[in-house]
């Protein structure tokens, strides 16, 4: 299943791109479908493009400001596209011939794993406020849970899920609510407690405790200590603490080991 809707007929992304690019400041929202095997992004749907520079334009992870967004898996902006640095400027043409100064990629998760980058661009520097961002990002979230596939109705069989599929649905609920603003993710994370409570317990490898498989969920997509930490309404000294104790559990020496280990024991999609 993915979260995004097909490219013919009726297209919940281009709705999607239609919404963001209606906000404050933003004069072009565009997308890229991430390839993970190739390890490529394409450009692919555009609102608001006036030249169709970028239009097909193919990348490599790590190149540009989509792939650095792939790269840490969080959202990326630059109010000077042409001046920023930190980013590959192998696309500078394309950008500037779209007229592009200010730029922000997010990017959209499913199971854990980029599945596209959602871009809005402006066409003046320091046109995209820390504001905008946050309301992109809700955006999206909001976008991503109304393409969820619907439950299944009341006379259907039983829906029974396997260890794998379960922690892939926590896992993408954790992604949400780290999405969230602060009211939302208490909200997502009590019903992820309701799920937990419902669902027959799952026996882990390591027998990781919730908060340390929350810890390491977050890890696993690239955020900081710092930045999990805001996200779980955690102190720092708290969560350093769960990543330790999920590290011995795992018997791993780097955050990178243990998130490899949990992914090897199914702990983590």
């Amino acid at each position: 299943m993915t979260g995004l809707g097909a490219a013919d007929g009726l297209d919940p992304e281009r709705e999607l791109l239609r919404v963001v690019r209606a906000l404050d400041s933003v004069d072009i929202a565009f997308s890229a479908t991430v390839d993970r095997d190739r390890r490529t992004f394409v450009l692919d749907r555009f609102d608001g493009a006036r030249s169709g520079t970028l239009n097909g334009v193919v990348s490599g992870f790590g190149e540009g400001l989509g792939g650095r967004c792939i790269g840490l898996g969080r959202p990326v902006v630059v109010q000077d596209y042409a001046r920023a640095q930190g980013i590959s400027h192998l696309y500078d043409a394309q950008v500037a011939g779209e007229g592009l100064r200010a730029v922000l990629a997010v990017p959209v998760m499913w199971a854990g794993r980029v599945e596209r980058v959602v871009y809005a661009g402006a066409r003046r520097s320091a046109g995209l406020s820390g504001r905008l961002v946050e309301q992109v990002v809700k955006v999206i979230g909001r976008h991503r849970a109304a393409a969820a596939e619907p439950p299944p109705a009341v006379d259907s069989p039983a829906l029974v899920l396997g260890e794998a599929e379960l922690r892939t649905v926590r896992a993408e609920i954790r992604a949400i609510a780290a999405a969230a603003d602060v009211e939302q993710r208490g909200r997502v994370l009590a019903l992820l407690d309701v799920l937990q409570a419902s669902v027959p317990a799952v026996p882990d490898v390591a027998a990781l405790s919730r908060r340390e498989n929350d810890v390491l969920a977050l890890v696993a997509v690239g955020y900081a200590n710092g930045e999990v930490a805001e996200r779980l309404g955690l102190s720092l000294y708290t969560v350093k603490s769960y990543l330790k104790s999920a590290m011995a559990k795992l018997d791993s020496h780097t955050r990178g080991e243990a998130v490899h280990r949990a992914r090897s024991a199914g702990i983590l999609p």
